[in-house]
């Protein structure tokens, strides 16, 4: 992605911290992970819409972590979510690593909390696919056929 945005965009990554930008996003596989196995949840409880609502929490997701603007002028509400989405301390350490030559050093905060993040959010997340899973199965929703 970064050689198209290159040879494309002609972005000037003269003063980007590559290493630190790939520990960033090294680290946020690990919680990213959990949230997938969460909205992984959503096809077993709704099975007819939870590919709706998959989409509607990733606009979300987009919404309260910074993508579009900046968090701060989100309302409160909103900007509460925003603090508690791993997409917000990704997408801030890793534009201050490529846009602002932020090294390894000053990113290790946001990669610290990003894998404390995602050691709580996989084993939940996990607990709660198995109650999905077996509520599907109860009520024979899992095996769809067509």
């Amino acid at each position: 992605m970064v050689l198209v945005a290159l040879l494309v965009f002609h972005v000037d990554l003269s003063h980007a911290d590559l290493v630190a930008a790939a520990a960033v996003l090294a680290a946020a596989t690990v919680p990213l992970i959990g949230m997938g196995i969460l909205i992984a949840i959503l096809p077993l409880l709704a099975p007819e819409k939870g590919e709706q609502m998959s989409t509607a929490l990733q606009g979300l997701f987009l919404l309260v972590s910074g993508v579009y603007y900046p968090v701060t002028v989100l309302p409160l509400p909103l900007q509460a979510m925003g603090a508690v989405s791993p997409l917000t301390y990704t997408l801030s350490a890793i534009r201050d690593a490529l846009l602002h030559r932020a090294h390894l050093g000053a990113v290790l905060p946001a990669i610290g909390l990003l894998v404390l993040m995602g050691a709580l959010l996989i084993p939940v997340a996990l607990w709660l696919f198995g109650l999905a899973e077996r509520r599907a199965k109860r009520l024979g929703t899992l095996k769809r056929s067509g």
